[in-house]
C-alpha cells in the first residue's frame, strides 16, 4: 500500500502544478463573482485530478524511453520499477472516473469540459496522436489541459453564462502555462533536434519547428501577454481585494529572497527564471486562498473583522 501511494505520488507530479491549480481555481471562482462552498472544494479537486491524470498518462506512454533515459529513469515510477504498466493505467483511469464524477456533480458545463480536459490530457501523450509532438498543437493543449479548462470549469461550476470580466484571468492563465511550455521546449530544443533526425519521434513540437530566434521572439510577446492580462486580472477588473493584493506583495518578497540569493551563485543565473516560478505561484495562492477563508471565518466567530 505505502509503495502504490509512493508511485501515485510520482506519477501524479502534484507539486509540479499544485499550487498554480489552485490559482486558476480561484480566479475561476472570483471571475464568476462567488464566494467559497462545498463546490469550491469539489471543482478544486476535480481539476487537480484532471491534471494529474494527464501527468501519469505522460509517465505510462514515455515509460519505454525514460528507461534508457539518465535524466529520467528515477523520476518516472513505472521505468524505475516503483510500479506497473498495468497497476499505473488502473491508477490514471481511477483518476479520470473520479475527476469525471466530480465534474457531473457540478453541472453539465463542467462535466463536459472537465471530460474535454481530460480527452485533451489523454490525447497530449498517448502515442495514437501525441499532441505534444506536434507544432502549436503541443503549447495550445498544454494551456487548455494545465489552466484554460479547469479555470472554465471553475468558473460554470459557479455561473452559466460569461460575464464581462472572465477573459482576462482565462488569458492570463493559458499565458502562463504556454510561456512555461515553450520555456521548457527552448531549454531541450537541441535533443529535440537529434530526436527529430531519428526514427524514434518523427514529429516535434513548436520549438524545433519555428526555431531558437523565432521561439525567443514568442515569449517574448508571452511575457508581454501575461504581464498585461496579470496587471488588469489583479488590479483593474476589481476580482481580488485590496488587502489580498498587500499581502500577495508581502509575500512575494519573503519567498523570493531565496531566489535571489541562489541566483548569485556561478551559473545559477540560467535557472532564476524557473526558480521565480515557484514562489510567486505560492504568494498567489496563499493569498487567494485567504481572500476566500478569512471573511468565512470572521462570520463563523463573529470577529468583526471585515
Amino acid at each position: 500500500m505505502r509503495q502504490t501511494l509512493k508511485a501515485f505520488t510520482k506519477l501524479s507530479r502534484f507539486d509540479a502544478y499544485a499550487w498554480f491549480i489552485i490559482v486558476t481555481t480561484i480566479l475561476g471562482v472570483l471571475a464568476a463573482q462567488e464566494t467559497i462552498s462545498w463546490r469550491f472544494i469539489m471543482v478544486l479537486v476535480a481539476n487537480g485530478l484532471s491534471v494529474a491524470f494527464a501527468f501519469m498518462i505522460n509517465d505510462i506512454e514515455d515509460a519505454p524511453d525514460d528507461a534508457f533515459s539518465t535524466a529520467n529513469f528515477e523520476r518516472n515510477p513505472i521505468s524505475s520499477g516503483l510500479i506497473s504498466s498495468k497497476h499505473a493505467k488502473i491508477l490514471a483511469s481511477c483518476v479520470a472516473l473520479t475527476s469525471a464524477s466530480l465534474y457531473l456533480v457540478l453541472g453539465i458545463w463542467p462535466f463536459i469540459l472537465g471530460v474535454v480536459s481530460l480527452l485533451l490530457g489523454f490525447s497530449f501523450s498517448t502515442q495514437m496522436l501525441r499532441l505534444k509532438t506536434i507544432a502549436f498543437f503541443d503549447i495550445l493543449s498544454y494551456g487548455l489541459v494545465m489552466a484554460g479548462l479547469p479555470f472554465l470549469s471553475s468558473y460554470f461550476s459557479f455561473t452559466s453564462r460569461f460575464n464581462q470580466v472572465w477573459y482576462w484571468p482565462f488569458v492570463f492563465v493559458v499565458s502562463v502555462k504556454i510561456f512555461d511550455r515553450l520555456h521548457k521546449e527552448i531549454r531541450n530544443i537541441e535533443g529535440d533536434r537529434l530526436s527529430r533526425l531519428s526514427d524514434w519521434e518523427p514529429r516535434q513540437g513548436t520549438a524545433v519547428t519555428l526555431g531558437e530566434r523565432a521561439t525567443s521572439n514568442l515569449v517574448m510577446a508571452l511575457i508581454v501577454l501575461v504581464v498585461l492580462t496579470g496587471v488588469v486580472t489583479f488590479f483593474m477588473i476589481n476580482i481580488i481585494l485590496g488587502w489580498v493584493r498587500l499581502l500577495m506583495g508581502f509575500l512575494v518578497f519573503i519567498f523570493l529572497l531565496p531566489a535571489f540569493i541562489n541566483s548569485q551563485r556561478k551559473d545559477a543565473g540560467r535557472r532564476l527564471t524557473m526558480s521565480l516560478k515557484e514562489p510567486l505561484e505560492q504568494a498567489a495562492a496563499l493569498a487567494l486562498i485567504l481572500q476566500f477563508f478569512l471573511p468565512w471565518l470572521n462570520d463563523v466567530f463573529q470577529l468583526g473583522i471585515f
